[in-house]
């Protein structure tokens, strides 16, 4: 079961105002952004779509099949987003897609000078550790929605659909945090997948690939900070300044991963995969595992055994 957060759909076009049956569009223009929500509803294949602005799109039904950046295809399911640079086109097909199942995104456009002035400031205000600077990543992009981001482009379709006189102020305030999030799940997911070389010039690989080996014993802040050479109060800021996730919250979330891999086993109980994930406290280790994964670990458990079978 992958770590999505649903983005909620949005209510269907009705059938006399679809202005196609395949990527029928609705726009709304904001100040420094514009809502698209597009609808398919029959099989189709190689669909080009191209912004003229950097454009993050999130799916809220069905499935599509993405060809971008001459990279493999993937598919493309609710709770994912992908970013797109202007000018690119992507390629889409829809090989489910039909009246009674419809698929349905959204595509964000992005002002280029918003998005400028967002990093500018950060970059003045908010300096990343070592030096980096803060930046659209396009060699990641496509991604899992977590809470957050998800939450975001709720906010995000709620005040572009709706009639507050003040939506394009609500809408610049929640597009600069959405830029954040989407720039800190990408520096996560940087460091993640690059920390043996980052290691060496990365404060943040070091701990990660610390954590990573050491993830079933006692972890504590105060040791990961001296690691970093920084005070335990600066070491918490700048981590979840820099991955947008708390260190505590990075290392439950890192053993639920292993909690889970041990519940496939069918032979490992519910205790001994609390334990052996390096929680010690199976009260604890439940509320969180159902925190995370919206289900309780016997659930996960019983619903991965049906599965094998």
């Amino acid at each position: 079961m992958d770590e999505r957060n649903l983005v909620s759909p949005f209510g269907l076009t009705s059938k006399r105002k679809l202005s196609a049956l395949v990527e029928s569009r609705r726009a709304y223009t904001l100040n420094h952004c514009e809502l698209n929500i597009y609808e398919t509803y029959q099989r189709s294949e190689l669909v080009p779509l191209t912004f003229n602005d950097l454009v993050i799109t999130s799916m809220l039904r069905g499935k599509k099949v993405m060809h971008l950046f001459d990279k493999p295809s993937f598919d493309y399911l609710p709770g994912e987003t992908v970013i797109v640079p202007p000018n690119v086109t992507m390629k889409i097909d829809f090989p489910e897609a039909s009246e009674q199942n419809p698929s349905q995104c959204t595509a964000l456009a992005i002002n280029h000078q918003e998005i400028k002035s967002t990093l500018d400031f950060l970059n003045e205000n908010y300096p990343r550790a070592n030096n980096d600077q803060w930046n659209l990543n396009y060699q990641q992009f496509h991604f899992f929605n977590n809470h957050e981001m998800a939450q975001l482009i709720n906010k995000l379709i709620s005040i572009g659909t709706g009639d507050v006189l003040t939506k394009d102020v609500l809408a610049n305030l929640t597009l600069k945090e959405l830029l954040i999030r989407v720039m800190q799940m990408q520096n996560l997911h940087e460091v993640k997948e690059n920390m043996q070389q980052m290691t060496t010039n990365n404060r943040f690989a070091y701990i990660l690939q610390y954590i990573k080996s050491h993830l079933t014993d006692k972890l504590n802040i105060d040791s990961l900070s001296q690691m970093a050479y920084m005070s335990k109060a600066s070491f918490f800021r700048a981590f979840k300044h820099e991955l947008g996730i708390s260190p505590i919250d990075y290392i439950i979330k890192e053993r639920i991963q292993i909690a889970k891999q041990l519940l496939q086993n069918p032979y490992c109980s519910i205790a001994d995969a609390c334990f052996k994930a390096g929680f010690n406290n199976q009260h604890y280790f439940s509320r969180v595992f159902h925190k995370i994964e919206g289900i309780t670990p016997t659930l996960y458990k019983s619903k991965t055994r049906k599965f094998r079978e």
